[in-house]
């Protein structure tokens, strides 16, 4: 089909990559995006090999790496502290500041020719081809993408999701300073990602920025002493007494306001797409962050719609190749993020053995499967390495 005009909802991670890919193919792409600014929530990601192979697409794999850490290590280690399981990270080893990368996206999008609109809400969309602005003005296009996130109303109203399954759990991600013993232990011990389990609590943490860690805390919904904002120490220090101090700081140095504790959900859609509108990312396709896919996903998606809409003689056409082609894939990983996820709901000595499980190749296979794919619409940059 020959290119057209794109009128894309939201500028995260499926939104920019979108609007990039069919800037590329010679769409006319207007993004909008709800907030004054890129900024919102700081948290870091996990750099799998889907990701940087969409970034070298891209050509910015460098400058996206250059804003964050290798992670040598990753210690599994129980509620004393003591460490139950350690591998060398040979995969994924990159852990980016989410706002880094959103930055190096949006400017690759502008520099393609997308128009990028601050303050920009739109209320609704319609399948033949248009949204509505807030302030009540109407913008046609040959295709709108729906990328406006987990709670996105456009997808709502158009009576679009199949299933939502609320997780027993829930979580939080911010970032904290490092302190200069830290970091100059980087030398010494190699950078490593702590994660460890307990009383149905989880504590993630690594080094995200020379100067900065990323942590991810989950509990139950029933927790509701250990999902406060800011944390409680006391509170989390019950389940992981060694990480005491630890919490203190994430209480006083969190950037509380910017963050939330969310309630996990996966979300099924009876289908990808509605006459001329296209929806990806957690508007699609939510799932909880335990296999750090939810970014990868949004934006294999958004490259794989680009690549389908150049390749198919209609719309019609592309977005039913589209979706038969990446949805399973994207299903796999929702199944065993939820599977993951119910690591913490095992009884102690069960938990354990879940961990060393991790080892066994055909589950480590399914666990990676997303992590090692190559995305649709990648071929000029070639293999990649991490």
């Amino acid at each position: 089909m020959q290119p057209g005009h794109a009128e894309i909802v939201g500028a995260g991670f499926g939104g920019l990559v979108a609007a990039t890919a069919l800037a590329g193919r010679g769409w006319t792409v207007r993004v909008h995006e709800r907030r004054e600014q890129l900024a919102g929530e700081g948290y870091g990601i996990t750099i799998h090999n889907n990701m940087a192979r969409i970034f070298a697409e891209f050509g910015i794999l460098d400058r996206v790496l250059a804003g964050g850490m290798r992670i040598d290590r990753r210690d599994s280690v129980n509620a004393r502290g003591d460490v139950v399981m350690t591998r060398k990270t040979a995969r994924s080893p990159y852990r980016i500041d989410r706002q880094h990368i959103v930055a190096l996206l949006a400017e690759r999008a502008q520099a393609a020719g997308v128009e990028i609109r601050f303050n920009s809400a739109v209320k609704t969309a319609s399948p033949e081809g248009s949204v509505t602005l807030d302030d009540g003005q109407k913008l046609s296009a040959d295709l709108v993408v729906v990328a406006d996130g987990i709670n996105s109303t456009i997808r709502d109203a158009l009576g679009l999701i199949k299933r939502r399954i609320w997780g027993r759990d829930c979580g939080v991600r911010i970032n904290i300073p490092r302190r200069p013993g830290e970091i100059a232990a980087d030398d010494r011990e190699g950078t490593v990602m702590i994660e460890a389990w307990a009383d149905k609590r989880r504590v993630l943490y690594c080094p995200v920025t020379k100067n900065e860690f990323y942590v991810l805390l989950t509990c139950t919904m029933r927790d509701t002493g250990a999902a406060t904002s800011p944390i409680d120490p006391d509170v989390w220090a019950r389940s992981f007494p060694a990480m005491r101090s630890l919490f203190i700081r994430m209480r006083d140095e969190a950037d509380w306001p910017q963050s939330h504790w969310a309630h996990f959900q996966t979300i099924h859609l009876k289908t990808w797409s509605m006459g001329r509108i296209a929806v990806l990312g957690d508007a699609a396709h939510a799932m909880p962050p335990y296999l750090a896919q939810g970014a990868g996903h949004a934006m294999m998606n958004a490259l794989g719609l680009a690549a389908a809409l150049q390749d198919a003689p209609s719309l019609e056409t592309a977005l039913t190749e589209w979706e038969r082609r990446e949805r399973p894939l994207t299903e796999h990983t929702q199944l065993w993020t939820r599977i993951y996820g119910a690591t913490m709901f095992l009884p102690k000595p069960l938990k354990t053995i879940s961990i060393l499980v991790e080892k066994v190749p055909w589950v480590a296979a399914q666990y990676l499967r997303a992590a090692n794919h190559v995305p649709t619409g990648c071929g000029a940059a070639g293999p990649v390495s991490l």
